[in-house]
């Protein structure tokens, strides 16, 4: 992070810096987690399910200060952060604020054949992160917390 980085997240609301410093916490979590460990054990530990969860609390307000605070997490890291991490990241920052919370995996092929995958996370049906990028990708696995 550069001095003018730092200027601008200290200068930023009390409470935009702790929502970012919460994402930055949780994507090195599932960073850890799904780099660790196979895919059950990672999910286990974070107490992630799968299946689709009951639509319960939506806040397109919390939703969306969520969604922020990956994005401007996701610059300064120190790793390369992948959509499943930002995916997982945004269900357990909904989850902690007892919002709905679901990350969808995708498959799609590429124009050369070749599968590609994408995660991508809803609050409710609210998208939070990878939606714009979730065209065209077959969900074929849903998580809730």
């Amino acid at each position: 992070m550069t001095m003018s980085s730092l200027r601008r997240f200290l200068a930023l609301p009390p409470r935009v810096r702790r929502c970012t410093v919460e994402a930055m916490l949780y994507l090195l979590a599932t960073r850890l987690a799904f780099g660790a460990l196979p895919l059950p054990q990672a999910l286990r530990l974070l107490r992630i399910a799968q299946g689709a969860c009951p639509v319960n609390r939506v806040a397109q307000a919390e939703a969306d200060e969520v969604a922020r605070a990956i994005g401007r997490a996701v610059r300064h890291v120190p790793f390369r952060v992948a959509c499943l991490q930002q995916a997982f990241t945004a269900l357990l920052m909904l989850r902690r604020r007892r919002l709905s919370a679901t990350v969808q995996l995708g498959v799609a092929r590429d124009a050369q054949g070749m599968l590609q995958a994408h995660a991508w996370s809803r609050c409710g049906a609210l998208p939070v992160t990878g939606a714009d990028a979730a065209a065209g990708f077959a969900a074929v696995a849903v998580f809730s917390a």
